[in-house]
């Protein structure tokens, strides 16, 4: 699965969508820090300095999102983020600032907060957890049993 770390622009609750256009225009203010490229995956933005593809970030329907960035392209997507009048956001709902420093913007805290509800497991679920954890139990003493009933048996 991995860490996803997204560049998002919101207004009072609400996502707004980043277009192409803009984004064109905010990475030619980057000095081609970033660039566009196309191909059988479609479209990302690479780091053309690093000479590696594999850092990227993803451009799918006016959304951009990277997985697992390293350091040098979670700068340069803060960088972007501020070009766009954005932000850059991780799973956990926290904000870049910078590499070292986060916060929890307030159009999040809605989000974030059904997200730890849902991410808890619920009575339906503890009652399947038990039920899972006694059946295994079971298990376990059917064999034991039957090891030592052979045991105890002896030859023949």
């Amino acid at each position: 699965m991995g860490y996803h770390v997204r560049i998002l622009r919101t207004h009072s609750g609400k996502a707004m969508p980043i277009h192409r256009p803009e984004i064109e225009r905010a990475l030619a203010g980057m000095g081609g820090k970033l660039a566009f490229l196309s191909g059988s995956e479609g479209e990302h933005i690479v780091m053309p300095a690093l000479g590696d593809e594999r850092e990227r970030i993803v451009c799918e329907a006016d959304e951009l999102w990277a997985r697992n960035p390293d350091d040098r392209l979670l700068e340069a997507m803060i960088e972007l983020a501020r070009l766009l009048g954005a932000r850059v956001r991780n799973d956990d709902f926290e904000t870049f600032r910078s590499l070292d420093e986060c916060y929890l913007h307030p159009d999040d805290r809605a989000a974030r907060e059904a997200a730890l509800v849902s991410s808890g497991p619920g009575r339906s679920a503890l009652r399947r957890a038990r039920v899972i954890t006694c059946l295994k139990l079971l298990l376990l003493a059917l064999v034991a049993a039957t090891a030592l009933y052979r045991n105890f048996q002896g030859p023949g």
